[in-house]
Parts: C-alpha cells; sequence; structure tokens
C-alpha cells in the first residue's frame, strides 16, 4: 500500500509530525515509520479521505511516473480511463488503466486503498491490430510431403498413391 500520512511517532518523534506509511488498514491500522522504521499498531489514527497512489505511465518515448488522488472504497478496473494530477509530462491526453498492482500481484480490479501502482498508457498510442486467418495446408498434401532420405519418389508415384 502506498497510503502515507503525517503523524507524531512514539519513538523517534512524540511531539513533532513525521510521514509513516499505512501498512495494513482496520480499527487498528499497522502503521509504518519512515524516519525511524517503527512498526506499530495505532489506535487513535484519522485515515485520510484521499489516498495518493502512484501511477506508472507507459510512453513510447518518455514513460514517465506521477501521482494520482482517488477516493478511500473507489473501485479501479483494467481497460479504464484514468486523470492524472496536473504535471508537466501530461498534455492533456487521456490514459487507460493496463494493469493494477496490489503486492507483487496483478489484478484486475482492485480498491484504491489496496493498490500500489497503476500502470497506464495514453490513448492515443493504444492501435488495435486485425488478426490475420492464414489458411493452413491439409497435412497429406503432395507439398506437404517430403521425400525421405536416399529414397527417391517420382511425383507419378505420388499420384497413383493417392488415386488408392
Amino acid at each position: 500500500m502506498t497510503q502515507h500520512i503525517n503523524i507524531e511517532c512514539p519513538s523517534c518523534s512524540p511531539e513533532e509530525k513525521v510521514s509513516h506509511e499505512l501498512v495494513k488498514l482496520g480499527k487498528n491500522p499497522l502503521i509504518h515509520c519512515l524516519q525511524c522504521g517503527l512498526m506499530y499498531v495505532a489506535s487513535s489514527v484519522d485515515i485520510p479521505k484521499k489516498i495518493s497512489v502512484r501511477v506508472f505511465v507507459n510512453r513510447i518515448e518518455h514513460p514517465f511516473t506521477r501521482w494520482v488522488k482517488l477516493n478511500a472504497g473507489e473501485v479501479l478496473s483494467e481497460d479504464e480511463e484514468i486523470v492524472l494530477d496536473a504535471g508537466k509530462a501530461t498534455n492533456d491526453n487521456p490514459f487507460v488503466i493496463t494493469s493494477l498492482q496490489v503486492g507483487v500481484r496483478r489484478v484486475p480490479s482492485a480498491l484504491a486503498e489496496e493498490l500500489d501502482t497503476i500502470w497506464a498508457r495514453p490513448l492515443n498510442e493504444i492501435t488495435f491490430g486485425k488478426k490475420k486467418k492464414i489458411r493452413q495446408k491439409h497435412p497429406v498434401c503432395s507439398e506437404n510431403i517430403r521425400p525421405v532420405i536416399g529414397i527417391s519418389t517420382s511425383s507419378n508415384d505420388l499420384q497413383v498413391m493417392q488415386d488408392n
């Protein structure tokens, strides 16, 4: 999970707010202090309504990373459009979610709180190619019969065998 909050750490800064990572949500969320590395259960933490999630945009020329703020409880799915936070590389192009990562797994849909990374691609760089149908030849066709080394066969012999 990539949700970060600024709260007091009981170990390194009991009077000053420092950056923490929410490891597990719930009534008693598991918190990881990014200053001292302490992991502890916090009982009175206000979990933010907005969650920041990393978006990796795989562009042909220049891939880049941005952060997007999502509402807690929002469900995202593959092939949905996503709007990124303002940045110099977005150029107002719509982006399409190509994959969602939760931990080390790729999933087709997930809650915003569970997401680690959203993989996206600019809509104008996605192409949909047509599949070509290839006509296959029958395996008994005389064009597919190859002579065995040391044995010569003429096309007349093959034709006689096919007629029988």
